[in-house]
């Protein structure tokens, strides 16, 4: 690296702040890579890099400085080894360099402990800023999203609220009694009946038929009814 910045040294633009030039470089491959991430605080923290920056003060102001993907699922998030090469005058080199990268987004987090099986409101919750970056499940960055959910698990206090933590509440319940809808073209019977599941609004439910005990798949179309089309 040595000879190449004795070469480089004799610019007259020599490059003034090496750490600043690579957080760029490092920040704009991230976004290219996650464009959902344009407009959100990208933190790049770098770590035993001084010798590296000592020797980048001598390029050219314009030279370019390129990250190379080693392999096919290079991540440039969390604790990263970037590979980066800088040309000027004619001349490459290629630096490895430490960095941490943190994306941070508010999220919704659980204000207070919350039980299993309880109803969630916006009093349990609030938005913080967190690092995004290696969340590998679905976060929630607005309150409505989480707000008259139930939760399916304990959810600790200040936790980031995750997908797999929270279930839609059901509109009927085991045991719950319905009318049974069953359709067909020109035809509809409405019978008594009782869903075998709790049902969620416009999904399937099994139901059974009080006088037959027969067992229907429908779909709940309300609080207290449920459509069976015939085929």
């Amino acid at each position: 690296m040595s000879l190449l910045i004795v070469n480089w040294s004799l610019s007259a633009r020599a490059l003034d702040n090496p750490e600043q030039k690579l957080a760029e470089v490092i920040e704009d491959y991230v976004i290219t890579r996650y464009p959902d991430w344009i407009g959100l605080e990208i933190r790049v923290t770098f770590k035993h890099a001084n010798k590296i920056f000592e020797d980048l003060r001598g390029v050219d102001e314009d030279a370019d400085f390129e990250i190379v993907e080693v392999y096919k699922d290079f991540k440039p998030v969390g604790n990263v080894i970037f590979p980066i090469k800088v040309s000027a005058g004619g001349i490459s080199k290629k630096l490895f360099i430490r960095a941490r990268v943190e994306v941070f987004s508010k999220v919704v987090v659980a204000q207070k402990g919350i039980k299993r099986g309880e109803i969630i409101t916006d009093e349990d919750l609030a938005l913080e800023e967190r690092d995004i970056a290696m969340l590998p499940q679905k976060y929630f960055e607005k309150l409505e999203q989480v707000v008259e959910t139930e939760a399916k698990t304990t959810i600790p206090k200040e936790s980031t609220i995750f997908e797999w933590m929270i279930k839609e509440i059901p509109l009927v319940h085991r045991g719950d009694e319905v009318s049974i809808l069953v359709t067909a073209p020109d035809l509809v019977v409405k019978t008594k009946g009782m869903v075998l599941e709790d049902g969620y609004l416009d999904k399937k439910i099994k139901v059974k038929r009080v006088e037959s005990n027969k067992t229907l798949e429908g779909i709940l179309i309300s609080p207290d009814e449920v459509e069976v089309k015939l085929k």
